[in-house]
């Protein structure tokens, strides 16, 4: 669980930041435009507006089989990007038509709960997808999809982890002790960070169904539109200090690899589709871009219809002053290029939680947006978190939106000069300073 912003006096001091963040020049005069600078931060008082829209069908992902592990089916790191195709789409996943930027937010850490009606409003309108936690959405289901019918909806999960305490935990642990994930001395494995989150083994047939009805019945009773697994992916297997211990593979006896745990985690995402059926699912488990290239790529062979990378560009108790190299930038675009060829959503999600100056602050969601427009393709998503109790869905790019219409091609790279041409307008970061110009002409 992550905090969010709870205190609107906090979005007050956060519109002095993101006054300095835009490096938007126009060619045309202000008035000609539909957003100005002036006019798209003053928006950040009533919510942003993304119009974005449903689309057509278009591809899933493939069943279970793994890539093998540093394969990916999109650009190779130190290559450009591919083309991003506008009219093959998924019609499960939103789709963004020719909008230059798509917005999501990740609102389950406890902002929902103490939202106006103002700010659920502004919420709606101003994102496309909105994940937060089943007590308050369930309330709000009705009037969210009333204020925007095009607004897809999930709910919250913890993915494969049981709360100590919990009812579901109790019964499991005694009916079905083997559906629990054990180290290598036969121990209960938890996570030191959040203490009371049990980590289940994926790889039982027995727990993947189960968890796949509790899903099920979670989204049907608060009538979501899908549903968001979170904590998927190979961390547990990492050897540092994110679990208590390594899970072992019940089938080898051994210590599990990262292949074979990501290769089950897939098991457990087309699970969990399989169930929803026609209903959303997203996960989080890419993490980063070099992380998606050397291991977690193998998650957009499952049949979810979206992927998170929680660790877009930057650690969130990292420098505030130490940008990513070139590297880390081409493989962070290869993941969205890879997730739009595999028909899925791509959702980026930064974080910024340590101090420093507003202006430090706006150079980092500056720079965030200028990489995530030289990647985006159909289907790409941001959300960028200025605090570690921001919430996210007051933040607003409305003054561009619509400006800069859809790419002309992918981005190009000249020495640390990354840049992508657009309809009307142009985007470039040079990733040696980590400054960042969005020109709409």
């Amino acid at each position: 669980m992550k905090p969010r912003w709870t205190d609107r006096a906090l979005k007050s001091a956060a519109l002095v930041a993101v006054s300095l963040l835009f490096g938007v020049v126009y060619a045309s005069s202000e008035s000609s435009l539909i957003g100005s600078v002036s006019t798209g931060i003053a928006a950040l008082n009533s919510g942003r507006s993304s119009g974005l829209t449903h689309s057509a069908p278009g591809a899933v992902g493939q069943s279970a089989a793994a890539l093998a592990p540093g394969s990916h089916s999109g650009a190779t790191p130190g290559s450009t990007t591919s083309a991003p195709s506008f009219a093959l789409r998924d019609a499960l996943i939103p789709g963004s038509t020719a909008s230059s930027i798509g917005l999501w937010a990740a609102d389950w850490g406890g902002a929902a709960s103490k939202r106006s009606t103002a700010g659920w409003e502004a919420a709606a309108k101003n994102d496309r997808i909105l994940i937060g936690d089943a007590g308050p959405y369930s309330k709000m289901m009705s009037q969210l999809h009333a204020w925007n019918p095009n607004l897809t909806v999930l709910v919250y999960n913890l993915g494969p982890y049981l709360q100590k305490g919990s009812s579901n935990y109790n019964s499991i642990l005694s009916a079905h002790p083997t559906w629990f994930a054990h180290d290598s001395q036969h121990r209960l494995i938890n996570l030191p960070m959040f203490p009371g989150n049990y980590l289940m083994d994926e790889g039982n047939s027995a727990y993947r169904a189960w968890q796949a009805q509790q899903l099920l019945a979670t989204v049907s009773s608060g009538g979501f539109d899908g549903a968001m697994v979170d904590s998927v992916g190979d961390a547990p297997v990492g050897g540092g200090h994110y679990s208590s211990g390594v899970p072992v593979n019940a089938a080898t006896g051994k210590q599990y690899t990262a292949a074979e745990y990501l290769a089950n985690s897939v098991l457990l995402l087309n699970g969990d589709k399989a169930a929803l059926g026609t209903k959303f699912l997203a996960f989080n488990g890419l993490i980063s871009g070099p992380e998606y290239l050397s291991a977690t790529h193998i998650l957009a062979t499952s049949n979810a219809n979206a992927g998170v990378s929680e660790l877009f560009l930057r650690q969130p108790t990292g420098s505030i002053s130490a940008f990513p190299n070139a590297t880390t930038v081409q493989d962070s675009i290869a993941m969205m290029t890879d997730l739009g060829a595999a028909g899925k959503a791509f959702l980026g999600w930064t974080k910024v939680w340590v101090s420093g100056s507003s202006a430090q602050v706006a150079k980092w969601e500056n720079f965030t947006l200028g990489v995530y427009l030289l990647g985006r393709q159909a289907t790409s998503y941001l959300d960028f978190m200025p605090s570690h109790s921001a919430d996210n869905t007051a933040l607003s790019y409305s003054n561009l939106t619509d400006n800069l219409g859809a790419p002309l091609g992918t981005y190009k790279v000249s020495g640390s000069i990354f840049s992508r041409s657009f309809q009307h307008g142009s985007v470039t970061v040079n990733v040696s300073t980590g400054t960042t110009t969005i020109t709409v002409v």
